[in-house]
C-alpha cells in the first residue's frame, strides 16, 4: 500500500511539473493565445497562472531581445538591409498596424501589443529593429508581460 502511494505521488508531481514547464515554454513564445489559455485548461490557480505565464513571458522577452540584436548585427554585416534597387513596398494590414503603433505609441505600444497579439520573437525583433536601448526594451517587455498576465488571469477568475 505504501509503495503504491509513493508511485502515485511521484506521477502526480511529474504531471504537475510537466504542466508548469509546458505553460512556461508556450508563454515564452506566444503568451496571449498560448500560455494563458493553457494555464486555464490545466486549471491553475490565479497565483500559479500569473507566476508561470509571467515567468515564461519574461524569459522569452529576454532571450528574443538578445537574439534579435545578434541577428540584426549579422544581417547588417552581410548587407541584407542595404537596398540593391528601388522596390515598391507592399503594405499589408499587419504591416500598417505595426507602423502605426510604432509611430503613434513607440516602444510602449510595441511592448503593449506583443504579449497578446504578436509573438515574442516578432515583437522583440521589431522593438530591437526600431529602438536601440536593449535594457529599456527588456524592461518594457517585462512590465507588459506581467501586466497582461495579471489582468487576463484576474478577468478569467472573476468571469
Amino acid at each position: 500500500m505504501n509503495a503504491t502511494y509513493c508511485l502515485d505521488n511521484k506521477k502526480k508531481i511529474l504531471k504537475e511539473l510537466l504542466e508548469i514547464l509546458s505553460v512556461i515554454l508556450l508563454s515564452s513564445v506566444k503568451m496571449g493565445i498560448g500560455g494563458i489559455p493553457l494555464s486555464f485548461v490545466y486549471k491553475f490557480s490565479v497565483l500559479k497562472s500569473i507566476t508561470t505565464t509571467s515567468l515564461g513571458g519574461c524569459i522569452g522577452s529576454f532571450v528574443f531581445v538578445n537574439l534579435s540584436d545578434v541577428l540584426l548585427k549579422m544581417l547588417h554585416k552581410w548587407g541584407i538591409f542595404k537596398p540593391k534597387e528601388k522596390v515598391k513596398k507592399k503594405f499589408t494590414f499587419s504591416n500598417r498596424l505595426v507602423v502605426n503603433i510604432k509611430r503613434k505609441f513607440g516602444l510602449l505600444g510595441i511592448s503593449a501589443v506583443t504579449p497578446l497579439f504578436l509573438s515574442f520573437p516578432f515583437g522583440c525583433f521589431l522593438a530591437v529593429r526600431y529602438f536601440k536601448d536593449k535594457k529599456k526594451i527588456t524592461a518594457y517587455m517585462f512590465a507588459s508581460t506581467i501586466f497582461w498576465s495579471v489582468t487576463i488571469s484576474l478577468i478569467k477568475t472573476f468571469l
